[in-house]
């Protein structure tokens, strides 16, 4: 087989990659190209090695999806390695892919604002130290659809996730047991002010730190397993996905879709020889 290994220079570990061995076990036809968002032609290949974060992934999902994916996680977080060794289906936003999260609203600006070389010298404390910054209530006016269900109101937070962890957070106890992606709302306290900061601070806790075990629907926030969801905003509004900014406008539509081929998590040595060793 023809490998083209795409690598991501901005991502927090690349530093940590051992590219010789790579390029050791996928033999001589092997192409390297190094990218600062994780994109580049490959055309004539036969598969696709990508080496970075989850926004690098979520690229590689949206530009080679006619052709088999090993993704090497050396990003900062890399949520996606807790979905195991593959990955077989994804979320899907309007068409674009999503491998873990696509979210707007209260602390989803640190997925992308935080400084690409701050990540590479300080790691996940460089989305730590973002926190305070984009602790902010936010009124997104939204009207929501669930599989027939509806959820209008004003969020401070809007998430659909398609994995068990998300800030680092392994919040959705519900994913092991069925997976499938989730829609997390949190509604908003109302103007961004020190007293409605305090007031966000109790359902973030709830959901972040003592964890969702089971479909939720109360008061202050819902969470929610969906085949099908539309989201229509007020405005454009920014989304982070999967670390990358995206920004959305009128109706969102919401799914899940199977991929054409899985995505293999390389996320040790001893699994990269073995899942490169079978595709010769």
């Amino acid at each position: 087989m023809k490998y083209n290994v795409i690598i991501n220079r901005n991502s927090g570990n690349c530093n940590k990659l051992n590219l010789a061995a790579i390029i050791d076990m996928l033999g001589n036809d092997t192409e390297v190209h190094y990218s600062d968002d994780g994109k580049a032609p490959c055309r004539d290949c036969d598969a696709v090695v990508v080496c970075g974060g989850d926004g690098t992934l979520k690229n590689a999902l949206d530009n080679y999806r006619d052709k088999p994916i090993f993704f090497v996680p050396c990003g900062t977080f890399n949520e996606t390695r807790h979905l195991g060794d593959s990955i077989n289906f994804v979320g899907d936003c309007n068409g674009q892919s999503f491998g873990y999260v696509c979210a707007t609203g209260s602390f989803t600006e640190i997925g992308y604002s935080t400084k690409c070389a701050d990540k590479r010298r300080l790691k996940c404390f460089a989305y730590i130290l973002q926190v305070l910054k984009w602790y902010k209530s936010h009124k997104i006016k939204a009207k929501i659809n669930i599989d027939g269900k509806s959820f209008d109101g004003e969020y401070t937070l809007l998430m659909a996730i398609k994995n068990n962890t998300c800030f680092g957070f392994p919040f959705n106890k519900m994913y092991d047991k069925k997976p499938q992606p989730y829609l997390l709302g949190v509604k908003s306290c109302g103007n961004d002010n020190l007293f409605n900061r305090a007031k966000m601070f109790f359902p973030f806790f709830r959901i972040f730190f003592c964890g969702v075990r089971q479909p939720t629907v109360c008061k202050s926030w819902f969470m929610l397993p969906f085949d099908n969801a539309t989201i229509t905003l007020d405005k454009p509004r920014d989304f982070c996905i999967d670390g990358e900014l995206r920004t959305f406008d009128g109706e969102l539509r919401l799914t899940a879709r199977t991929l054409t081929h899985p995505v293999t998590i390389l996320d040790c040595p001893q699994n990269v020889k073995k899942h490169l060793r079978h595709t010769r």
